[in-house]
């Protein structure tokens, strides 16, 4: 996979508030995969974009990470603040795929109801993207990452 820019904002060092801000939008080169991505697009943008910014995650250590903060911080309390941040999402990516593995086995009951079995569809696309932004965080190197950090007057709305 190329190199992707991607940008954070630090909101707080004290809690490791770290938002995601600037990152490439979820792509496909399958034909049906895309046009699976555009009826996201159209219809549930909030999720076309929280599937992008999982992907990227597992892809964190290929790319060129922006780090913007409005206050003057230490450079290596950044480095600690995104590094505590990385391991907090791992948490949170490992009790996710537990929450939907648990959940996918009980969806066969639903799919006795007509139409297309959503109820199957829906968890096994997050617990998918769930497992590949966990597996992509786990081989994150603080030290070997290209981290640029910029202080701004103030961020982007």
């Amino acid at each position: 996979m190329p190199t992707h820019s991607v940008t954070f904002e630090i909101h707080s060092l004290i809690d490791f508030h770290l938002e995601i801000t600037h990152y490439p939008e979820l792509t496909s080169t399958h034909k049906w995969i895309q046009k699976g991505i555009e009826v996201l697009k159209n219809h549930t943008p909030k999720i076309l974009q929280y599937l992008s910014k999982q992907k990227i995650l597992s892809h964190l250590s290929e790319c060129n990470i922006t780090i913007e903060t409005i206050k003057a911080y230490e450079p290596h309390h950044i480095t600690y603040a995104f590094q505590q941040w990385i391991k907090k999402e791992k948490k949170k990516r490992l009790v996710y795929i537990i929450c939907e593995g648990s959940i996918i086995p009980l969806t066969p009951i639903l799919a006795l109801l007509p139409g297309p079995n959503i109820f199957f569809y829906i968890p096994a696309l997050f617990l998918y993207y769930h497992v590949i932004s966990f597996l992509g965080l786990r081989k994150v190197d603080i030290h070997k990452l290209d981290i640029q950090i910029r202080h701004v007057d103030h961020f982007d709305a």
